[in-house]
């Protein structure tokens, strides 16, 4: 059974994502294990070579690999769970919304130790139920090694490793084929011998599963001027289906200075997307030695800058494209180290991670799809309130809101998408009152608003999703 997941229009998808990302954290689930401060800037040498360095979303948790490699050195999977999130489909919206201090429902529920000699695992991915992660050590070798996450909560180590005796392995991207084989992409920019500095391994396996083995196929060596010579810490294969067909894409993820976290330098988080020629690798099962693949096996797209919003993410410390099962485009990235929250958000460190979606809908036709983004200035900039279906939309009080750790009760402007018949009210009053109300109606596609054009006040108090029938004939609303 084909169980890739299509996106109709990756690149349109990829250009519409928010540059500002919702806030997800979780402080509970740390253990005894974590009393010496490790993955924080207070452990060993400020931190270095002990930080998270992968993420991705499976359901409704986040597996993130870390690397630990003082006193009993060990190659970590942590498993968080968030049980306030809706599993699929869609993005998750903040779990911060509410709360400055994130719910213990949300927690951390495996520090699962994957490797003890093989310590700096990289970006990962996932196929199915199936995790790929890259395993490096001191010297100039590297494993690749595969967990059966079908039980996220308890993660099983395979016995069906790729060793590379003179390679590095930084960032894995695997998928399955239409003939349902797997493609697997290792990316390494560190090697200390033999090899370029910078050059993506491509495997094959021989059947659908991974126990089938997988074969080198093809490298490819991206000259300094190509667009894809950049150091990865993450790569994920996107697909496409279209009336032309399906084709495959795969975005890389980095931020752009050398050295991060560096709070003199932040440099810019940054996602690179490129489509792939398929047809340039072998056809044969086996070849003596790996095809050298052509510049045009990776053709740049697009590129697309995130914001980090202080110190909740950094795509350095890791990243990951998933697609929803109802063909949404969406991007987590985690902060280097668990860190405070700061704005009355308690004293205790927390994970931080930071979540961006795809606003680019040709139409909607069900609630479940529909999104309100509420920005504090004119020309959708400042802190942004996402309401997504309607599961966040009905808000009571705005002053018990949160927007970056401050409540949000100014709209100055509005990007939205509803379905036709459904209008997102929102009142200058709490308890749904005072008027006059402003009216977004719902026409299935995206519209916007400068409030400031309107005799809204653009002050509110509270705010819900209505019948449009119902919603319009308010007293004196506002209707756009």
């Amino acid at each position: 059974m084909d169980t890739r997941h299509f996106l109709p229009d990756v690149q349109a998808q990829f250009r519409s994502l928010n540059r500002s990302g919702e806030r997800i954290g979780v402080r509970d689930g740390f253990t005894r294990d974590f009393r010496d401060k490790r993955y924080t800037v207070f452990h060993q040498a400020g931190g270095k070579n002990n930080h998270f360095q992968g993420i991705e979303r499976v359901g409704r948790h986040l597996l993130v690999t870390g690397s630990f490699p003082y006193g009993k050195r060990r190659a970590d999977l942590l498993v968080f769970r968030l049980d306030t999130r809706p599993s699929d489909p869609g993005p998750w919206g903040s779990n911060l919304r509410l709360t400055r201090v994130p719910r213990p429902a949300d927690a951390l529920v495996n520090y699962y130790k994957i490797d003890g000699d093989y310590w700096h695992p990289g970006g990962l991915d996932l196929v199915d139920d199936i995790a790929v992660i890259p395993l490096e050590r001191f010297d100039n070798t590297s494993v690749i090694t595969f967990l059966d996450v079908s039980d996220p909560d308890r993660p099983v180590r395979l016995k069906h490793d790729i060793v590379r005796k003179n390679a590095k392995a930084g960032a894995c991207a695997m998928t399955a084929l239409a003939d349902g084989r797997l493609l697997l992409a290792v990316w390494s920019d560190s090697d200390k011998v033999d090899n370029p500095r910078l050059h993506l391994d491509v495997y094959r396996s021989a059947g659908p599963d991974v126990s089938s083995g997988f074969t080198m196929v093809a490298q490819f060596f991206p000259a300094p001027a190509h667009r894809f010579a950049r150091k990865y810490q993450s790569l994920d294969f996107v697909w496409q289906r279209s009336t032309a067909g399906e084709s495959l894409y795969l975005i890389g993820f980095e931020n752009t200075s050398e050295a991060q976290p560096n709070p003199l330098d932040p440099g810019k988080n940054t996602a690179y997307l490129f489509e792939v020629d398929l047809s340039a690798l072998p056809n044969a099962a086996r070849a003596r030695s790996p095809a050298t693949l052509p510049t045009g096996f990776l053709r740049y797209r697009d590129e697309r800058e995130f914001e980090t919003s202080g110190n909740w993410c950094n795509m350095d410390a890791g990243a990951c494209a998933y697609v929803d099962s109802n063909q949404q485009l969406i991007v987590y990235s985690v902060f280097h180290f668990l860190a405070k929250i700061g704005g009355g958000g308690g004293d205790d460190p927390v994970f931080k991670c930071l979540e961006f979606r795809a606003t680019d809908f040709s139409t909607v036709a069900l609630i479940e799809d529909g999104w309100v983004d509420l920005y504090e200035q004119s020309g959708l900039v400042g802190r942004r309130l996402a309401i997504l279906g309607p599961w966040t939309a009905s808000i009571q009080d705005t002053s018990h809101v949160f927007a970056d750790d401050l409540p949000f009760t100014v709209t100055r402007s509005v990007r939205y998408q509803l379905p036709v018949g459904t209008s997102f009210v929102l009142y200058p009053l709490t308890d749904f009152s005072g008027g006059p109300a402003l009216v977004l109606q719902g026409s299935g596609e995206v519209k916007e608003l400068d409030v400031l054009g309107t005799s809204f006040t653009g002050v509110f108090g509270s705010c819900r999703l209505l019948p449009t029938s119902v919603a319009i004939a308010l007293p004196n609303a506002v209707i756009h």
